[in-house]
Parts: C-alpha cells; structure tokens; sequence
C-alpha cells in the first residue's frame, strides 16, 4: 500500500470516528466512512492500553499486513477504514486476524453501500 493510501491526519481520524459506521470483535475494531478521493484509504493506531511501545508497533504491523491482503482484494475506492487495535491482536493466530479483517471489510463495505443507495433514493 502506498503513502497516498493512508490516513495520517487527526482531522480524518476523527470523521471516520464520527461516523458511525464501525465493526468490533475481539481482535480488532475497523471504523470507515466515505472519503472525497477516488481510493481507499487506511489508519492504524494502537492505544497505551494494548500495551507497551513494543506490543503496540507489533500490533499496527500485524493490522497492516493483515490490511494490505484483505483490501486489495475488497477495499472500495472511496471510503476510509481505519483499524484500531485491541489486547488480542498481538497474540491472535495470523488466520483469526485476517479472517476478522476480512469479515469486517465485508460488513462495513455493505453497510456503506446500503447508506449510499439510501441517500442516493
């Protein structure tokens, strides 16, 4: 993924956190909202509550490459996801993760769409 395709502003941050939409379990939290750009795009964070210095880079490494697998394949252009870390995703199976990824890009994509077609009406 590249630089272009990250969300690095608190500002964004925000909006994303505002909007509503979200999907949690015990791996991850993934939040999203639509964007004005012509692609998707992705922030991570990690809380102190997660853990150290040390657990929270492991944690944001793991959701990143989780990330770069789920959404090439199903991210849609024009939304923002951002994937906040929980206690578990430093210690979950790689296949949990990724299918938690997945199953939450799934949910939040139709949920977009549904608001999309609901506005659009």
């Amino acid at each position: 993924m590249n630089k272009q395709s990250r969300i690095l502003l608190r500002k964004d941050f925000v909006r994303v956190a505002k909007s509503g939409f979200y999907f949690k379990n015990n791996a991850i939290i993934v939040q999203c909202d639509t964007n004005n750009v012509d692609r998707f795009r992705v922030g991570f964070t990690a809380s102190k509550k997660v853990g150290n210095a040390v657990v929270r880079n492991r944690c944001k490494r793991r959701m990143r490459a989780a990330t770069e697998i789920v959404l090439t394949q199903f991210g849609v252009a024009g939304i923002d996801y951002v994937m906040i870390a929980k206690k578990a995703t430093a210690e979950i199976e790689w296949d949990t993760l990724l299918e938690s990824v997945h199953t939450a890009v799934i949910f939040l994509n139709r949920k977009i769409s549904k608001k999309n077609a609901d506005t659009a009406n």
